[in-house]
């Protein structure tokens, strides 16, 4: 996303999901600079375990905005597009894969 997600239109300046947002970005450039190669191969396992199960956690948290967000109207600024067609403008996938989050989100929602 070309999109910088510091400057998230429509959310207040106090907004709690922002100030995490920035904290998670910061925390995640110093993830990064680390010197990986100077970790023991255990460690480096066990760093590949928990950034795996941080994937899941976040795949699940996308999914549960995601199912909170179609059960709206579509914005208005897309001309009451299918929510579809507006995730795959906004995200910059295909309208399938849109279609294929959407649906994986719903049926999340449903099973929870």
């Amino acid at each position: 996303m070309s999109v910088d997600p510091r400057n998230i239109s429509n959310m207040s300046s106090n907004s709690n999901p922002l100030v995490v947002l920035n904290a998670a970005d910061d925390a995640f450039r110093a993830l990064a600079d680390l010197p990986f190669q100077s970790l023991r191969p255990a460690d480096q396992r066990a760093l590949l375990l928990r950034l795996d199960a941080m994937e899941r956690q976040l795949t699940a948290l996308q999914r549960r905005l995601l199912a909170r967000l179609v059960t709206g109207p579509p914005p208005v600024q897309f001309g009451g597009a299918p929510w579809a067609e507006v995730l795959a403008r906004r995200l910059r996938i295909s309208v399938g894969e849109a279609e294929r989050r959407i649906a994986e989100a719903t049926a999340a929602a449903r099973t929870a």
